[in-house]
């Protein structure tokens, strides 16, 4: 999936100027990211400090993971489209 994103990106590289609508797509995406990040840090926090030694905390962890990978997309599609 990660390969098919860069792909997209890549091929928007070539495909002229951005449209206002894939700016606002491609902020919208990195606007959902930060925002998903925030929430799977606070519940990794969250999860690492109220362990006890119970808890791992892995589930937290991917997901918070998972999130990041949708960050660096949603920075790679706004970067590729030049927005401004």
């Amino acid at each position: 999936m990660k390969s098919f994103k860069a792909t997209i990106a890549m091929l928007a590289c070539f495909a002229g100027p951005a449209s206002a609508n894939e700016c606002s797509d491609a902020a919208d995406a990195y606007n959902s990211a930060t925002s998903e990040i925030s929430g799977y840090l606070r519940r990794y926090v969250g999860c690492v400090e109220n362990s006890q030694g119970a808890d791992d905390c892995s589930s937290e962890f991917r997901r918070l993971r998972n999130a990041q990978s949708d960050f660096e997309s949603a920075v790679s599609q706004y970067q590729s489209y030049d927005c401004r």
